[in-house]
């Protein structure tokens, strides 16, 4: 008969064995009795696993992420989101103003131009182009300033003659500008509305002065200063000639929570006929041309806010399209006649109804010894039959929706 001692000492020993083929932790919860997380669930032999990269140290990670490494990346693993964007800081006590409500001309007829092609000016310039002006019964122009004394200069002259201004800073698409406050003050005194159209054709090669066309770029900046425009009261006038552009710019306000901005914006299209009728539609290529841009505002925010074309109309002796005649005097007076007299009849040369939203359309360019497009002074000549013609129209205020009994 073998001794107590000894038989308990073989339990033991094949207990430990056993023991030893689980895990150390069983050991231990055996041996000592405490409590243990249960150990992690085993995979199944037929499952396939991806090896993992040993993951490089770095002197910012911690402990805890040290001794909780990520899981293996799966085809089924949700992405990264994006660091949230920062709200749009906006102030909250301005108003949404539907269409009826934003300022206009008295006697508005929709007619304007874009005045000149430079951003300073002299009193003789108002000497000379005011008068003209008048004789077209324009009631809204596009007018580029350099700087405060231009704005200035030619701000109390345009409320003089009835004029309502859309105000283009001389900026190009890398540049910011730093007192929208000081000349929306200056807009203020003179008792005009402050459109201002911020920045002008920024995809094109022309606006970064060498650089590289940067998109990311004029979104921040395009953001920022719409947010500063608004913020001291003014009207922020978005201009591009991509809708792409816009629609991301849209998504780039909406992302920071800005939507407050939307309400107090317009748009500013340039709508070029080349040397199409204005009644072509088969691109975008005309000055129906500026309806695409209405379609990215509907999709994205649900409406569509004032239009001003600031750009736009037929250059004299455009020959862009080979299937059309070249713009001569004949038909450049023809085609901005009818242009023009979208606003008398209420619709455009494809017989749609005139859209409430489009404001006015500011052909290219009134006066300009460089300008071959230029209606006056123009090294190309004067278009004579276009000024007699568009004089010629009926002079009435044009009607919206909301006038209609």
């Amino acid at each position: 008969m073998r001794k107590p001692s000894l038989v308990r000492f073989k339990v033991m020993l094949a207990l430990a064995i056993v023991l030893l083929a689980c895990s150390p932790s069983v050991i231990v919860r055996e041996i000592i009795g405490g409590a243990e997380t249960p150990p992690p669930t085993r995979v199944a032999a037929a499952t396939t696993t991806t090896p993992i990269a040993p993951a490089t140290p770095t002197a910012t990670t911690s402990p805890t992420a040290r001794a909780n490494p990520s899981p293996p990346p799966s085809a089924t693993a949700s992405p990264v989101p994006s660091p949230t964007p920062p709200t749009l800081p906006l102030r909250t006590d301005l108003p949404a103003l539907t269409l009826r409500d934003f300022p206009r001309p008295a006697n508005d007829n929709g007619r304007c131009v874009h005045f000149l092609p430079t951003g300073y000016y002299t009193p003789r310039d108002f000497e000379i182009q005011l008068p003209r002006m008048v004789d077209l019964q324009m009631r809204w122009v596009l007018a580029l300033y350099a700087d405060e004394n231009q704005l200035r200069l030619a701000a109390p002259r345009f409320k003089a003659a009835g004029i309502v201004p859309i105000w283009r800073k001389t900026l190009r698409a890398y540049q910011r500008h730093y007192a929208w406050d000081r000349d929306i003050k200056i807009l203020e005194e003179v008792g005009l509305p402050p459109y201002f159209q911020i920045y002008n054709e920024p995809e094109m090669e022309e606006e970064w002065d060498g650089r590289a066309v940067d998109r990311e770029q004029w979104l921040a900046y395009m953001t920022q200063m719409a947010k500063d425009v608004y913020n001291v009261g003014g009207f922020v006038g978005v201009q591009v000639l991509d809708p792409e552009w816009l629609r991301e710019w849209l998504q780039r306000v909406k992302a920071q929570k800005g939507e407050r901005l939307f309400g107090r914006m317009f748009f500013v299209p340039h709508p070029y006929g080349a040397n199409h009728p204005p009644a072509y539609v088969e691109d975008e290529v005309g000055v129906l041309g500026f309806r695409v841009f209405a379609d990215v505002f509907q999709q994205e925010i649900g409406f569509v806010p004032p239009f001003i074309a600031g750009e736009g109309g037929w250059k004299y002796k455009a020959t862009d399209d080979n299937r059309f005649p070249m713009i001569d005097d004949k038909l450049h007076a023809q085609y901005h006649v009818e242009l023009f007299r979208w606003f008398v009849g209420g619709k455009l040369s494809d017989g749609k109804p005139l859209p409430d939203y489009l404001f006015a359309f500011c052909p290219w360019i009134l006066a300009g010894q460089m300008e071959g497009a230029a209606w006056y002074d123009s090294f190309e000549g004067e278009r004579v039959q276009t000024i007699a013609d568009i004089k010629k129209i009926p002079i009435v205020s044009r009607k919206f929706s909301w006038d209609k009994k």
